[in-house]
């Protein structure tokens, strides 16, 4: 038998936590060497067996097994010899850990003259027994026995700098301190020897003993929040190593001590939080230790589908695919072998962690673990990248754009997986919201206010109860559209709808139609049948909540297919409106690149991004009337090979240049005195809005141009230098058409600097003014 071979494969299976498996194995090979008469197997295996069944708390087993390696061993006369002392030393052991301490002490006192006669005082080996003697006297209370053993340990090992021996020593020595009470001394030799341990993958089983001794000393300190944190980690890691044995008893009352001391029981953790503990307290030092090259590349949390996600688990989510668990997030160019890796360390995690075990599920693939980033959109978008075009945001399931919007990222140090997100979790693009919108409220109208009546006059009962169901949907979808939310899965949808701001009791209004019981079959009328009125009613919160959203006015008891018509008809508006912004930003880019700037080509003139943003967010705001007049005389003019933006650069010249401005006046179409007056009583009411926002938004302002004119250089133009020279641009319909509009904006106390900038910051991802000012980042 090659032992050599049997010891990888039992080595391989412990490691991978299969105890059933491996005790399994371990018996069959041990009855196979016994059978075949090879007894140095089969004493091999007998120790192998002594130190499983002692971990795993089955006693009888162990000694069992050291009865027999040691019958093994004098049987054949080889009891001289290292081999035979390292069985005695398992064996003392499994003597100690039942309980039986004189034959422990008895099998010590052989391993330690055999070690004295085969082997030097410097070997390695010999702290080994210094440790396990050590524990023997801490199984009988003899504190400073123990401590002067684990001293001889940890010189021993630290003169070999063998790390791991070190980390057990200290631990060793760690325990025996604390009942001496000598906590400062405990709590820094554990630290040194978290440092070795942790973070290793596959973790080291000695690791739980570092964690359940951290504890120890956060209670001795009276730390009990932190205290319990560690005696929860040690438990997930002798669970994974050893199982329920007696050690996690042990840890599992030190556990309820901790919490009796504060005042609560073990927590019950939301499933977001759970794995975010699970995360910092595993998976962190793992991917620091193990994977730090490619950690900056990496995005951890939790999202996707699952009800934790949702922040919906409860007391039922734990029956299936649910428990300690994240996902890792790669970028797609990661090498598939570093991402097996990846996920080969992620698969030697815990199973067990706050007392719950993750019960997987097989159709649940790529759900926690490993995933590359455009893996986990395309799965739950159905597209393979983020869409980009209405027909692609049309097609994609509501319910994948809000499982890619769910959960938590712990850690993006890149952040462009954040990034991503952030772009789907603005929500659709205004002309797609509106469109899904008519269409939720058509198929509302259609199920609910025509064909559920409609079956009930024929005395097709199921029939209107399937259209009672499709229009229950339809509406709780026609609110997560008013809300600028996307839907989940319909088995939340109801509850998604209740914790829609403004929507609770629609969402019990939807409870109870669905409950309700309907009027007589036998003399059906609309006026009369209580789930009629119902839907009817239903149908009018709707289209209220469309009408404060558009700023219109409610129909009373509308037919809500109108109301379709209307969002799909402004829909397509906004559309066309959409459409003419980036045919001028398109224009004006063009135009910009042909300008000639005096120091050479300026760097901005090869920045689309930012150019297109900051353009996009002042045309955006404009009304349709008045774009699409500048957008056909924009293009007249650079058909007519008229530069309007080198025009306009020419025009601030007046204030930053005025030298090189003289030089091009006469170049310049003449601005008549009327036009003049408009442009600056325009420019009068525009600086004061800047001035506004910049007292309300300093930070941002700062990152903005300066405001007044008198402040400009050669290098820096003011806004109210810029804003001149473009108005400056303006034919006069168009100039007097753009006053009236900036007129009726201040009349109504509007300021269109703020409405600007506002399309500026979400354009760059922020959520609003607020958060962009807070950040300083725009």
């Amino acid at each position: 038998m090659e032992i050599h071979e049997s010891l990888q494969q039992l080595d391989s299976l412990l490691r991978s936590s299969q105890l059933k498996e491996a005790e399994a194995f371990l018996k069959t090979q041990t009855e196979q060497a016994a059978a075949s008469g090879d007894w140095e197997t089969e004493a091999v295996l007998r120790n192998e067996q002594m130190g499983f069944y002692r971990d795993c708390g089955n006693f009888p087993e162990s000694l069992h097994a050291a009865q027999r390696a040691r019958f093994l061993y004098e049987s054949h006369h080889q009891t001289n010899s290292v081999s035979y002392a390292t069985t005695l030393l398992n064996c003392a052991n499994a003597y100690r850990a039942s309980g039986s301490y004189d034959a422990a002490f008895a099998a010590f006192a052989a391993v330690q003259s055999l070690y004295q006669n085969h082997l030097p005082p410097d070997d390695i080996r010999i702290a080994g027994y210094w440790n396990n003697l050590a524990l023997l006297y801490q199984e009988v209370q003899q504190w400073e026995n123990a401590c002067d053993c684990l001293r001889n340990a940890l010189d021993l090992a630290r003169s070999k700098q063998d790390c791991v021996k070190i980390a057990i020593s200290c631990t060793n020595l760690a325990v025996s301190l604390l009942h001496l009470s000598q906590i400062e001394e405990a709590e820094a030799l554990l630290l040194e020897a978290d440092t070795i341990l942790a973070g290793r993958t596959p973790s080291d089983f000695h690791y739980s003993a570092v964690l359940a001794g951290l504890g120890d000393v956060c209670y001795q300190k009276a730390e009990f929040e932190q205290a319990a944190a560690y005696y929860e980690a040690a438990l997930a890691e002798i669970d994974l190593h050893m199982g329920h044995n007696n050690f996690y008893e042990i840890v599992s009352e030190n556990l309820r001590h901790a919490y009796e001391k504060c005042h609560t029981f073990r927590p019950h953790l939301t499933g977001l939080e759970l794995s975010r503990r699970f995360f910092q307290t595993f998976g962190l030092p793992i991917l620091e230790h193990a994977f730090p090259e490619v950690l900056p590349e990496l995005a951890i949390g939790l999202a996707g589908e699952g009800s934790e996600c949702l922040g919906y688990d409860d007391a039922f989510s734990a029956d299936h695919d649910y428990g300690p668990g994240f996902c890792i997030w790669v970028p797609a160019h990661l090498p598939e072998e570093t991402q097996q890796a990846l996920q080969k360390a992620y698969d030697a995690l815990p199973h067990e962690f706050y007392g719950i075990r993750r019960t997987a599920m097989p159709t649940a693939v790529q759900r926690i673990g490993v995933c590359t980033i455009p893996s986990f959109f395309s799965r739950l978008l159905e597209l393979p990248h983020l869409p980009e075009t209405e027909q692609e945001w049309l097609s994609v399931p509501e319910s994948g754009l809000a499982a890619a919007c769910s959960g938590a990222v712990f850690r993006d140090d890149s952040g462009n997986f954040t990034q991503q997100r952030s772009l789907l979790q603005k929500g659709y693009p205004e002309p797609v919201r509106l469109r899904r919108l008519a269409q939720q409220l058509a198929r509302m109208a259609q199920c609910g206010q025509y064909n559920y009546p409609r079956m009930r006059r024929r005395g097709d009962y199921g029939t209107a109860q399937l259209y009672l169901m499709q229009f229950c949907t339809h509406a709780m979808q026609a609110a997560h559209l008013i809300r600028r939310q996307y839907a989940p899965y319909e088995k939340w949808l109801l509850r998604s709808t209740r914790n829609l701001p403004g929507f609770s009791d629609f969402s019990a209004q939807i409870s109870k139609l669905l409950t309700m019981t309907p009027a007589c079959t036998t003399c059906f009328t609309e006026s009369e049948d209580p789930v009629c009125r119902k839907i009817q009613q239903i149908c009018n919160i709707i289209e209220q909540e469309v009408a404060n959203m558009m700023h219109t006015s409610p129909q009373e008891n509308a037919y809500l297919e109108q109301t379709a018509n209307m969002l799909a008809e402004t829909a397509e508006s906004l559309e066309q409106h959409e459409k003419n912004v980036q045919a001028i930003v398109k224009l004006e880019w063009d135009a910009f690149d042909k300008v000639q700037n005096i120091g050479g080509r300026a760097d901005c003139q090869d920045n689309w991004d930012t150019f297109s943003i900051m353009r996009s967010s002042q045309y955006t705001v404009w009304p349709d009337a008045l774009l699409t007049e500048w957008l056909q005389f924009f293009e007249t003019a650079w058909k007519d090979g008229r530069n309007l933006i080198a025009e306009k650069y020419a025009r601030m010249m007046e204030h930053t240049d005025p030298a090189r401005y003289a030089a091009l006046q006469s170049q310049l179409p003449p601005l008549s005195e009327e036009f003049v007056q408009m442009r600056e009583a325009i420019v009068q009411i525009q600086v004061s809005w800047m001035e506004a926002f910049a007292a309300e938004y300093p930070n941002l302002a700062a990152n903005a141009r300066i405001i007044h004119t008198e402040q400009d250089t050669l290098t820096n133009t003011s806004y109210e230098t810029y804003l001149r020279g473009e108005l400056s641009t303006y034919p006069p319909e168009i100039l007097y058409a753009y006053g009236r509009w900036v007129v009726s904006l201040f009349q109504n106390q509007q300021n269109l600097a703020k409405m600007i900038l506002e399309k500026t910051t979400k354009a760059y991802g922020y959520p609003d003014l607020e958060a962009a000012e807070h950040t300083r980042q725009l």
